[in-house]
């Protein structure tokens, strides 16, 4: 014990070290493979002895269970936007403006200092540590106030946990504010994801890293390899800095990353020269930039200056300008994604535009482009949205070649040549077969997933792995695979008991119900509640195929666009040979009758969960309490009969009480659950 103890807190020191020597010194001494086995042997360490395990230790970045909601917290200092400018000469009168609050002569050598800083593309976040530790991780918010995001920042390696204080120590409260950003590769593996299934792109780091942060499941942010780097400070207490330039120099020998391009300059001239040179200089950086930030180094000078409502009178961004390129559309691809959308890609004659050749361009839908009048033929001008995404502007008509022709929505399907379908109101076009190829995979994936069929074994590696040997090409091949054991034990990576297991599971999953088997046929618009309610009013999937439309929406919780979308999707005849192999193979299509709900505490009831449970998965106890007659929702409202509320419950909780309605907490639910099914 005490051997493993010395070995774990080394373990931590040393991953610390290097997580030191990668984010803030640029200076890696070991390889990413050398990296990771040292954290597995941590972790190791950690299982056998988890008394041991510290909230900052290094392990303890992977996420943890999902929350209810973000709660808000008051920033100790205001967190302030920063006025910008594209124009030299506006810089020029920022400048002459500073030096009029100051009263300073601009004759003089140097009148003021300034810190000009590579303004990267990401999210404004401050980190409260608090005697060295991480404490708290807020967003800009409204600048009064921001939402907690400390379970997500957590799981980003850039931002330390515990600061080093080897150096010197740091101050007991101290606050650092700074973007928390996605880089490049990142946002381009993130996009291709999404492209793939079939869901709008990211258009630059910043709505990126937005949409990261705002994860209810920390687990997802851990797989994203977001960076921070610190720009600022809010609180510090006790605060001995004279200088921002000192400040950073501070908080970076106490393991916070800072851009190491910052630069001190003595003039506007320097800062001109450094934004000169950084013009060219930011396209061959790992991440986005879109300007420079300038500040008055000097705080006591920051503090004559002021602010204004929204800004300080200290601080000005520089932004450049969006380069632009011309090109010729050689062709419009449409790309489908999982969920059957069918989204248009660009095709151009290769261009050189902000430091990379650019072959595709981002179309968004057929709406936008009918709106820009695209043409195939045509030459554009195209420029990278927040230096990343390449997309197109506008089309140059007077190039236009003759015979070119509007762009038309594709009426079938490119990878199965099924009719699409575009619903009222929705600018998306979607391939509905569940069988399409480009879809079947994600798909699959989906229907084996949890909350769905719940087949064990059955995860994305293994989908691909059985359709790349041709063993999966349907929904009903999931149940024939019991025929292929021979082969599926040949396989990498299988083996007998891990097929036997496979196959059990892929059994037991039969049973599920037709609610999950709604809900894993990935119906739009239907999700488990949706799925639920149908299987529920209906029974068996016979009365639910012969429900007309208008049946349909007159369900409580379905109304008509997703009646239409269920039955159309019920009555195509791809959909009907599906539900017709799953029949045959013994998939169960009925709903469990549910007599002894009415006889429960929570029959009738609309409840709403809110906050992390420490007994139950989300889902889990969503489908327990519907088996007993709730109704759960996802908002409070006043026709909520209940709240039950877990650990940090966020914003549902207040409101709950503002509204007089009753609240459970987890204990309270544990001994009515057991009360019921004794």
């Amino acid at each position: 014990m005490s051997s493993d103890a010395q070995r774990i807190a080394y373990l931590r020191r040393e991953i610390e070290r290097h997580d030191r020597l990668y984010y803030v010194e640029a200076r890696p001494e070991i390889s990413d493979q050398e990296y990771d086995r040292l954290v597995a042997e941590l972790k190791a360490l950690e299982e056998k002895h988890p008394q041991l395990i510290t909230p900052d230790s290094p392990t303890q970045r992977v996420g943890g269970a999902p929350i209810g909601g973000f709660r808000t917290v008051a920033h100790a200092r205001r967190m302030f936007s920063i006025d910008n400018t594209y124009s030299r000469d506006d810089l020029v009168a920022w400048h002459q403006r500073v030096l009029k609050g100051l009263g300073v002569d601009n004759a003089a050598p140097h009148p003021v200092d300034y810190v000009a800083e590579p303004k990267i593309d990401g999210v404004a976040v401050s980190l409260r540590y608090e005697k060295g530790r991480l404490a708290l991780a807020l967003t800009r918010g409204d600048g009064e106030r921001g939402d907690d995001i400390t379970h997500n920042v957590r799981t980003i390696r850039a931002v330390p946990l515990k600061l080093s204080e080897a150096d010197a120590p740091c101050p007991k409260v101290l606050e650092v504010r700074g973007e928390v950003f996605m880089p490049n590769e990142e946002l381009h593996r993130l996009n291709s994801l999404r492209a793939e299934a079939g869901e709008e792109l990211f258009a630059n780091s910043r709505n990126a890293t937005a949409g990261t942060l705002k994860q209810l499941d920390s687990r997802i942010v851990a797989q994203r390899h977001l960076l921070f780097t610190a720009h600022g400070r809010g609180e510090v207490v006790p605060d001995h800095f004279e200088r921002h330039s000192q400040f950073l120099e501070a908080i970076r020998s106490w393991g916070v990353p800072t851009n190491p391009l910052t630069r001190l300059c003595h003039d506007l001239d320097s800062v001109w020269s450094f934004i000169e040179e950084f013009s060219s200089a930011r396209h061959r950086l790992p991440y986005g930039v879109d300007g420079v930030v300038i500040k008055v180094d000097r705080f006591d000078l920051q503090e004559q200056l002021g602010y204004t409502s929204k800004s300080p009178r200290w601080c000005m961004a520089y932004k450049y300008a969006a380069e632009q390129a011309t090109t010729h559309l050689l062709g419009i691809t449409w790309q489908v994604g999982k969920g059957g959308t069918l989204t248009p890609v660009a095709e151009l004659q290769p261009v050189l535009l902000a430091g990379t050749t650019v072959k595709r361009a981002g179309l968004h839908n057929i709406d936008e482009i009918h709106r820009k009048d695209v043409r195939v033929g045509d030459h554009l001008i195209i420029e990278k949205a927040g230096e990343i995404i390449p997309q197109v502007i506008r089309v140059i008509p007077e190039k236009r070649p003759p015979g070119t022709h509007p762009t038309k929505a594709p009426t079938h399907c490119p990878s199965c040549g099924q009719p699409t379908v575009r619903e009222q109101d929705e600018v998306a076009i979607r391939c509905v077969n569940p069988q399409c190829p480009a879809q079947l995979r994600e798909r699959l994936i989906w229907f084996a997933g949890r909350g769905q069929m719940d087949i064990d074994g059955l995860g994305d590696k293994a989908v691909y792995q059985l359709a790349d040997a041709g063993l999966l090409r349907s929904f009903a091949d999931i149940y024939r695979l019991h025929r292929h054991r021979d082969e599926l034990i040949e396989l990498e990576r299988m083996g007998p008991k891990k097929v036997d297991n496979l196959l059990e599971a892929i059994e037991d999953s039969k049973s599920r119900g037709l609610a999950r088997l709604l809900a894993g046929l990935g119906i739009r618009h239907v999700g488990t509640r949706g799925a639920q309610v149908l299987a529920e009013h209906f029974g068996s999937m016979d009365k639910l195929l012969k429900a007309s439309k208008e049946e349909l929406a007159e369900i409580p919780d379905v109304g008509p666009v997703t009646a239409e979308s269920v039955w159309r999707f019920l009555h195509s005849a791809a959909v009907q040979r599906v539900i017709d192999e799953l029949a045959h193979a013994g998939v169960n299509m009925t709903a469990p009758r549910k007599a002894a709900a009415k006889s429960s505490p929570f029959a009738g009831k609309t409840i709403v969960l809110t906050g992390t449970l420490e007994h139950f998965p989300r889902k889990e106890l969503t489908e327990k309490l519907e088996s007993l007659g709730a109704k759960v929702t996802s908002s409070v409202s006043k026709n909520t009969d209940l709240v039950i509320a877990g650990a940090d419950p966020g914003s549902k909780l207040d409101k709950a009480r503002q509204l007089g309605i009753e609240v459970w907490d987890e204990p309270r639910l544990l001994q009515t659950l057991a009360q019921v099914e004794r």
